[in-house]
């Protein structure tokens, strides 16, 4: 029997976040709430719906609520992560669980653009994400199609690999880097979006530049430590 949980990282996701832990339930045996310094109803929203929760009393980032995160899932087969404010489907998790259960694969990304472009992504967004797909490509080794996205799934042996250094965003290429360095199985499936639900505070352009600031800066490190 194969055990299954998801993570769900949320800053203010009042809204969303209650609709996305009961869906999720159908798919997998727990679920984890990440709630990463939220001043709204978050919390209360996710008690009512009976899971499990770790308070981070400031907002630190998603770097750090991942790794929060990771480190309280010990001992589950498959380890989802999924964002909490309603972008993402869960209605996949089983897409992105069946690589691991079946093919061995140890890092399933989610991917907006493996079938090609996605028709509702604003076309500034998506030039930015082709920049930060690049860097990670080149800095990991690998040729993924979406390596923003936060909707993967890993697998038991994936969890000790990563760093979780970069406290913020950076976190998406980060991971994908340190799997590709341990030498892990790292696969796509094709998933969907919704943008009408976009809560983000951050301004997409400031945040792809510091991400990529983070890429640079961390292959500069990981080449001098070589």
């Amino acid at each position: 029997m194969v055990s299954t949980v998801a993570i769900i990282p949320a800053f203010n996701e009042e809204v969303a976040i209650g609709s996305i832990i009961l869906r999720t339930l159908q798919y997998v045996d727990k679920v984890l709430i990440v709630n990463d310094g939220s001043d709204d109803k978050t919390v209360e929203v996710a008690k009512l719906a009976g899971v499990d929760i770790i308070n981070h009393t400031t907002n630190l980032g998603k770097g750090e609520a991942l790794k929060s995160g990771f480190k309280a899932v010990d001992g589950f087969d498959v380890i989802v992560t999924i964002d909490g404010d309603g972008q993402h489907n869960p209605d996949e998790i089983p897409l992105l669980m069946k690589p691991i259960i079946e093919d061995g694969a140890d890092l399933v990304n989610g991917s907006r653009y493996m079938n090609g472009p996605e028709e509702n992504t604003p076309a500034y967004r998506r030039v930015g994400q082709q920049v930060l797909d690049k860097a990670t490509n080149i800095s990991a080794g690998i040729d993924v199609t979406d390596s923003q996205s936060g909707f993967r799934a890993f697998s038991a042996r994936s969890r000790e690999c990563f760093r979780f250094s970069d406290t913020g965003f950076g976190i998406e290429s980060e991971m994908l880097v340190d799997a590709a360095e341990a030498g892990l199985k790292i696969t796509e499936v094709p998933i969907t979006v919704r943008y009408d639900v976009d809560g983000s505070t951050k301004d997409p352009v400031t945040h792809g530049v510091g991400v990529l600031l983070n890429i640079a800066k961390d292959k500069v490190v990981r080449t001098v430590k070589k």
